[in-house]
């Protein structure tokens, strides 16, 4: 990739490292539900660098190195402005193109209540919007959307989100609705959404994994 196609290299994200990065992320976040070490104040950082801790050590036990990642990543989004950046909450990589910075998954996660403030906007004002904005994964075919969900009822958050999202369909650019899809992943509070980034003209699918740490 030159350096003219930095930041909006249509990428197209192989489906094997999808598969994989997910079944890191929900492996990882099984193990640390045991653990209840996560409460409904835990920052959401903190949460995340939880989960990447488990993560890690499920990647040594099964000596695994088609993809790695690192949380909380400092990532330039405008090709034309090295000032205009933002902090992934997961970036996966891979073996393949282990040098190009811009080749990545990118990995959003929020925060989610089913009871009181939900906080669902945030989770497509401040989450959604920053793939359809193409603040992260510009240009890319597919992102991850991670749902905290720190109180439950699960269900409950989850169709707050929806509502969320059915609420907003226009800013978000919404092409295909938010909708259970277990396709790429058999955790079964899994969903896909599908959006017209803004400025690259990609579409982008969104999959949303809701893990329930209440």
């Amino acid at each position: 990739m030159d350096s003219a196609s930095y930041g909006n290299p249509q990428l197209q994200i192989k489906q094997l490292y999808i598969l994989a990065a997910l079944d890191f992320i929900v492996e990882g976040a099984i193990k640390l539900q045991t653990k209840k070490v996560i409460t409904a104040k835990t920052f959401e950082n903190h949460i995340t660098y939880y989960l990447c801790s488990e993560m890690e050590q499920i990647q040594m036990t099964r000596k695994s190195d088609i993809i790695w990642w690192d949380p909380l990543v400092d990532t330039q989004n405008d090709p034309d402005d090295p000032l205009s950046r933002g902090e992934i909450d997961i970036k996966f990589r891979w073996a393949e193109y282990p040098s190009d910075n811009d080749r990545y998954l990118a990995v959003e996660a929020k925060r989610l209540f089913g009871k009181g403030s939900s906080r669902a906007d945030d989770y497509v004002e401040k989450g959604v919007m920053d793939f359809v904005n193409a603040k992260y994964g510009r240009g890319h075919n597919y992102g991850i959307m991670l749902g905290y969900v720190l109180v439950g009822p699960l269900n409950t958050a989850i169709v707050r989100v929806k509502q969320a999202m059915e609420g907003r369909k226009v800013q978000t650019a919404e092409h295909s609705t938010f909708t259970p899809d277990c396709s790429l992943c058999p955790h079964p509070h899994t969903h896909h959404s599908i959006h017209l980034q803004q400025g690259t003209a990609t579409l982008i699918t969104l999959v949303h994994v809701f893990l329930d740490f209440s």
